[in-house]
């Protein structure tokens, strides 16, 4: 049984950018986005952990409109979003999504993440420890960049890890039936998020 006081769920990627049909990535991931129902799912998650004092938090990625936080030469995803020019502050790419808004009061919103693990954000684990949190819950984009890389580095920083595999997304099933497969089951417990909330019950 899942303990609730210790449990923490860490959401990351739910951002215009990627979610809405004009966000400048949403063409990536719009597929399995519709075909796991990730939103809608989450959604639902919120909602039934409403007062139920589970501490949610989410790490949203953001940069500046120069990416000077990405230094001269990026690599990889960091400069695919650059030559995109998503997740730029004061862009309506980098809010929030509309779909989280009814539960902004409930969330923990965790600024400073510039790469792909939300533990890189400096307060992301005494903020953890300050809740005596044991038990992280994760879910978001992409799930074998983001949300892999912060199953990772909570596994190593000793901390019980479930993956959430119907709130997550990669942008193929490829990548998603990969993932779930051969590394979320070696870092943690994949779960879909009705299980889990059958768990906290």
């Amino acid at each position: 049984m899942t303990k609730v006081k210790n449990t923490a769920i860490i959401l990351t990627g739910f951002q215009n950018d990627f979610c809405s049909p004009d966000g400048l990535l949403h063409h990536a991931v719009k597929d399995i986005l519709a075909r796991n129902r990730t939103i809608e799912n989450t959604v639902h998650l919120l909602d039934k952990i409403r007062d139920r004092g589970i501490l949610v938090v989410f790490t949203p990625i953001a940069f500046s409109g120069d990416y000077r936080e990405l230094g001269s030469n990026p690599v990889g995803i960091l400069k695919a979003i650059k030559d995109a020019g998503a997740f730029r502050l004061g862009t309506r790419g980098v809010e929030i999504i509309r779909e989280f808004i009814p539960y902004i009061d409930a969330i923990t919103i965790v600024p400073g993440k510039r790469g792909l693990c939300s533990f890189g954000i400096p307060k992301m684990d005494s903020l953890l420890k300050k809740h005596h949190i044991t038990h992280v819950v994760l879910g978001g984009l992409l799930a074998n960049i983001c949300v892999e890389s912060t199953a990772r580095n909570a596994y190593d920083r000793g901390y019980a890890v479930t993956i959430l595999k119907d709130c997550t997304v990669c942008k193929s099933s490829i990548e998603q039936d990969y993932v779930e497969k051969y590394i979320f089951s070696l870092l943690g417990r994949l779960k879909t998020h009705h299980e889990f909330l059958t768990e906290i019950e």
